[in-house]
């Protein structure tokens, strides 16, 4: 019998010692009528043991709703203070979208940086993080770079805190793949204060 994607990664986590949290075992948790039609699914590793207030996310929600279907895995690093919600990805030269600029003519030049309003937080925001970022983004090419303020999330490692995130819009099941991400991703974040 084949193994789940959940199954893949409770396996990947116990193999390495890391402690998890999933809803994996709830049928239906949902108490909103409005939600009644979603069924979402996550497993979160803690890997504090690399670095304080770290989590890989899995998460996959699917609603027969028009836009209402998310998923994404990454790595979430919490942080104490967010002033702007932004996401940063690779730079095109079609890209039309509205983009913050930094003043820097490396991080302009390699990235779109998009955002609420025109703060732009330099401990995220700086060359090393970008240089590194582009690195990793380089080995998986749908990675984004976003900060995310007090949010508000169903997994409870996420609810109400702020973090900057690394993620991508799949579930990353190959081991060599989560062990390259967890390795990089935290080099990033080594450089966030």
């Amino acid at each position: 019998m084949e193994k789940t994607s959940i199954e893949i990664l409770e396996t990947f986590a116990k193999e390495r010692g890391i402690n998890y949290t999933t809803n994996s075992y709830v049928k239906d948790f949902s108490l909103n009528h409005s939600e009644r039609f979603i069924s979402s699914k996550f497993i979160v590793f803690n890997l504090n043991s690399i670095n304080k207030d770290l989590f890989f996310v899995f998460y996959d929600s699917f609603s027969p709703k028009a836009y209402a279907s998310v998923t994404y895995s990454g790595l979430f690093k919490k942080i104490s203070e967010c002033y702007n919600e932004i996401k940063i990805t690779k730079r095109y030269w079609f890209d039309l979208r509205k983009k913050l600029k930094s003043n820097d003519s490396y991080i302009d030049r390699k990235v779109t940086i998009i955002g609420d309003n025109d703060k732009i937080d330099r401990r995220i925001v700086n060359s090393g993080v970008i240089r590194n970022y582009i690195e990793i983004q380089e080995l998986f090419p749908a990675l984004e770079l976003e900060t995310i303020r007090k949010s508000e999330s169903i997994v409870p490692e996420l609810n109400g805190n702020n973090f900057v995130a690394i993620k991508t819009n799949s579930w990353i099941l190959e081991e060599k793949k989560l062990e390259l991400l967890i390795e990089e991703g935290s080099k990033i974040f080594t450089e966030i204060n």
